[in-house]
């Protein structure tokens, strides 16, 4: 291992033009498959079951005109406006479209946590941006169950170590820092 390498044994690295290291345990990696994998259930839920239009399938309009039921579903896919008319005329347009690139992230995600040898994750640097989508989406699922927006972070570090809540923020900002490291890495240029 370089030296360079072993400076950045947490979180991700660049190892050389186009790579993106990271060494995860087995319990972070069953973690991560966890999470991602229920992501997918999710954004499964909402597919298209049975379009009556080809022309409308072939270009993505899908048939949900309404704002998914589910919180972190509606989370992961947010209405764009106000206005109920605007947004399930826009949803119709681009819910689809989103909803699959969302999909492809967390599926990447998923393939290279299964096929990873030794707890060794590398990927290339569209393989980087897949993971920061499906961490992203992770943790707006994890926000959602935490209520991030209506609880401060205070509170959140003041629950009682028996809390079912404070295993899952202590994912959530460790997904937070996991991110941040592999930003870092996309942004390091010093090869």
């Amino acid at each position: 291992m370089s030296k360079r390498e072993s400076e950045h044994i947490d979180g991700f690295y660049r190892h050389g033009d186009n790579a993106y290291v990271v060494q995860l345990s087995e319990s972070e990696r069953e973690v991560l498959t966890n999470l991602v994998e229920q992501i997918l259930e999710l954004l499964g839920e909402r597919a298209d079951k049975h379009v009556d239009d080809p022309l409308a399938a072939m270009v993505g309009i899908t048939s949900h005109d309404s704002p998914p039921e589910d919180d972190v579903l509606l989370r992961l896919l947010p209405n764009a406006y106000a206005d109920q008319v605007d947004a399930s005329e826009f949803r119709r347009y681009t819910e689809s479209t989103l909803r699959s690139k969302k999909y492809g992230h967390s599926m990447s995600m998923r393939i290279t946590l299964k096929t990873a040898i030794d707890g060794i994750i590398e990927v290339d640097h569209d393989g980087a941006n897949d993971w920061l989508g499906a961490m992203n989406d992770i943790r707006l699922a994890l926000g959602v169950r935490l209520k991030v927006e209506q609880t401060n972070h205070e509170e959140l570090e003041l629950l009682a170590p028996d809390d079912p809540l404070r295993g899952v923020y202590a994912v959530y900002n460790w997904l937070g820092w996991l991110q941040g490291s592999l930003i870092d890495a996309l942004m390091d240029e010093d090869i």
